[in-house]
């Protein structure tokens, strides 16, 4: 009898023991697990701090007024696989949306999202809900959306009843899904730092066409002979518009299309883009700035707008 008790203490202690292994065992495991998540955390962290550092280098090269847009400088690669691109371009490129929504029948943002094939009733919906997003009272324009409209459509933002002060704040609007339908890319020929002349020397076929009102054939012309010989944007042989009067004349525009366009472009004007993009071990930082380069005598770099990827 005695020995039958032995036993069964003996195998209730080995079931004991090995649970508290088995326990044991989880627990470390838990922890190893812990201690290698916080190091490829710190890891990361580390990364990201080193491509930032790279990041804001390369930002400082692209705030230089006197730096070209095909320096070496702006486009490294490193030993170790990093890499650092630097591309300035021309925000003034872009159109103001908060302009074409003071424009009369904002004719140049209807006639923008004509070129893109959207839909001619969506075209009335969403220039009418972004007026009746930026303007100050609560009536809505015929098509157009205040927020009594909108208050069961989640979808959409309610109206802020003030300027865009970024170009993403358009995304949520009533109208605009159908825009991003036809036109994915759409947010690349909008700002909310332009003037109220488009820079001809970088804008899009989509933009001189909306803008100036070129047609097809003129706006590619236009596109090819500033990109000069070898075809490629941002090279050493990209011919510099001085004069929009006289380039047009050039370039066999019509004297009626001329006159017009003439009032909607500028050459080489408004703040730059600085997208600086730095990659470490893997890790890629994002650096986005809107400024005014200067010109290292009279005009002193400002900044406008800074975003962190």
């Amino acid at each position: 009898m005695k020995a039958v008790r032995c036993s069964a203490r003996a195998g209730s202690a080995l079931l004991l023991s090995l649970w508290c292994i088995a326990v044991l065992s989880i627990t470390v495991l838990a922890v190893a697990r812990m201690v290698v998540a916080d190091v490829d955390d710190e890891g990361l962290q580390n990364r990201r701090f080193e491509a930032r550092e790279l990041a804001l280098t390369g930002l400082a090269y692209g705030m230089n007024p006197k730096i070209e847009l095909w320096d070496p400088l702006l486009d490294q690669r490193f030993p170790d696989g990093g890499r650092l691109r630097v591309r300035i371009t021309s925000e003034g490129a872009r159109l103001d949306i908060n302009r074409l929504l003071k424009e009369r029948g904002q004719k140049t943002l209807r006639r923008l999202f004509e070129i893109w094939n959207v839909p001619s009733d969506l075209v009335s919906i969403a220039s009418d809900s972004l007026v009746d997003w930026t303007d100050a009272d609560d009536l809505r324009s015929l098509n157009g959306a205040e927020r009594e409209d909108l208050l069961k459509q989640s979808q959409y933002s309610l109206p802020a009843n003030r300027d865009f002060r970024s170009v993403v704040e358009m995304e949520k609007v009533r109208g605009m899904d159908a825009v991003a339908a036809a036109k994915p890319d759409w947010a690349g020929a909008f700002t909310v730092h332009g003037g109220r002349r488009v820079d001809l020397q970088e804008a899009s076929i989509d933009v001189m066409r909306a803008a100036g009102g070129l047609s097809t054939e003129d706006a590619q012309r236009i596109d090819q002979v500033r990109l000069g010989p070898d075809r490629l944007p941002q090279t050493r042989d990209d011919y510099k518009i001085k004069s929009v009067a006289d380039f047009l004349e050039r370039m066999g525009v019509s004297e009626l299309d001329r006159k017009r366009a003439q009032t909607a472009f500028s050459a080489g004007t408004g703040p730059a883009r600085i997208e600086s993009k730095a990659t470490v071990s893997g890790t890629t930082y994002t650096i986005v700035v809107i400024a005014v380069r200067g010109n290292g005598t009279n005009r002193e770099p400002a900044m406008l707008d800074w975003e962190e990827q």
